[in-house]
């Protein structure tokens, strides 16, 4: 009986630990395709500033996202530099409204179609805040919010997708921030620096937009 018990406890300790180290598992986002899909190119249509004509946007926030949106753009062109069969549109297909809704599904196909590419990648811009202060010391820091997703136009089903909000803190603030502090030399980065920081985060997440 003595050795059951200790079989069963044993047992026990086995499955929490292979749980906990489960629930640590941090892999790339799933594609909902299989590993055969094969990208012809990649569509990218212009970020499009999420505006929330309900919410209390001042005139000026309003204005900020689009310039943003801009700057988002050119940040994409830089991550996406090296990858063949990319194609960036320039034509926007959005109407804002709230909510973030995205491109309607028929004429991305058309543009993907036009450019002889079978995926479209979108992101939308929702908070972009810049920092007020320098390299070593700010009174506000910088704030990049935005979401991907990067879908098959054929039938719409979603490759990857992500999200990115960020608000940077002072290690002081947070201690889980210093690993990412390091990385980024110490200082507090501009909303243009936390923002290509984002970008290069999540891309390196979907197996279709990683450079590697």
């Amino acid at each position: 009986m003595a050795l059951l018990q200790q079989i069963k406890v044993g047992t026990a300790a086995l499955c929490l630990v292979m749980a906990a180290g489960c629930t640590q598992v941090k892999g790339p986002v799933q594609s909902s395709l299989d590993d055969t899909f094969a990208v012809s190119g990649i569509a990218v249509l212009p970020v499009r500033p999420v505006i929330e004509f309900d919410e209390n946007q001042t005139l000026a926030e309003e204005e900020l996202l689009r310039n943003s949106s801009v700057v988002m753009d050119g940040l994409i062109k830089e991550a996406l530099a090296d990858k063949s069969g990319v194609r960036f549109i320039t034509t926007p297909l959005q109407v804002e409204h709230k909510g973030g809704g995205f491109t309607d599904l028929e004429k991305a196909r058309d543009i993907a179609a036009q450019q002889e590419c079978n995926t479209l990648l979108e992101v939308t811009l929702s908070r972009y805040v810049e920092r007020i202060g320098g390299d070593y010391g700010v009174r506000q820091p910088a704030a990049v919010t935005f979401a991907y997703r990067l879908y098959e136009v054929g039938e719409g089903r979603v490759l990857c997708h992500g999200r990115f909000d960020e608000q940077q803190q002072s290690v002081m603030e947070n201690l889980l921030t210093l690993p990412k502090a390091q990385s980024r030399g110490l200082v507090w980065l501009t909303a243009e620096d936390l923002a290509r920081d984002g970008i290069k985060e999540k891309f390196s997440q979907c197996p279709y937009l990683d450079d590697k």
